[in-house]
């Protein structure tokens, strides 16, 4: 069996934006994360497999530094900006368009998060968006997740700024709340349109 691993290009615009931090920040982060990942992010292509280890050290550097909240914008702003002009954006605006209203908007957005996950992340398990029990949200919830996936915090951060960047992009006002009862790897979502 393949090891898991995440596509690289997320870990290689992450390590970008790190660099361009106030030096103090810069620092800090980069103490954190292993020469060894930053090699291996450096050497590896964007489009190539990284080892799934080293995206958790940089994920889990920058919640470690910069605290989860100001981590969950740093990965919407990083997602956010690879969308724009990019090949998804035509989609994100006729999900704009959609006259169906805001939970439509965001259902078919998120009906792509899935697809997503197993695009990006190669044995990580799976992602699916179920319904919760709070009526007028979604939930999206990961199965199947290697242990140490699921135990890292810098990963539920990562992913929540990704789900906030896609509906943001889709013209929506999100509010993700990472659930972290019993180790889980869940997130509730409602979804406004933006005033």
């Amino acid at each position: 069996m393949t090891s898991p691993a995440i596509i690289n290009s997320w870990s290689r615009g992450a390590m970008r934006r790190i660099r361009s931090f106030p030096d103090d920040v810069r620092l800090r982060v980069l103490d954190k994360i292993t020469r060894g990942a930053q090699n291996a992010i450096a050497r590896t292509r964007s489009d190539e497999w990284l080892p799934v280890e080293h995206v958790i050290e940089v994920c889990d550097a920058l919640v470690d530094v910069l605290e989860r909240e100001r981590a969950v914008e740093f990965w919407r702003d990083l997602v956010y900006d690879s969308w724009v002009g990019g090949l998804l954006e035509p989609l994100s605006h006729s999900l704009r368009d959609h006259e169906d209203g805001t939970r439509a908007r965001g259902e078919a957005v998120l009906a792509l998060a899935p697809a997503a996950w197993s695009i990006s992340a190669r044995n990580c398990g799976e992602i699916v968006v179920v319904p919760d029990d709070d009526g007028g949200r979604l939930r999206l919830e990961a199965r199947g997740l290697p242990d140490v996936v699921e135990a890292s915090v810098g990963i539920r951060v990562m992913y929540a700024g990704a789900i906030k960047a896609m509906l943001v992009f889709a013209g929506l006002g999100p509010s993700v709340k990472i659930n972290d009862a019993g180790g889980q790897f869940a997130f509730s979502l409602t979804f406004t349109s933006p005033t």
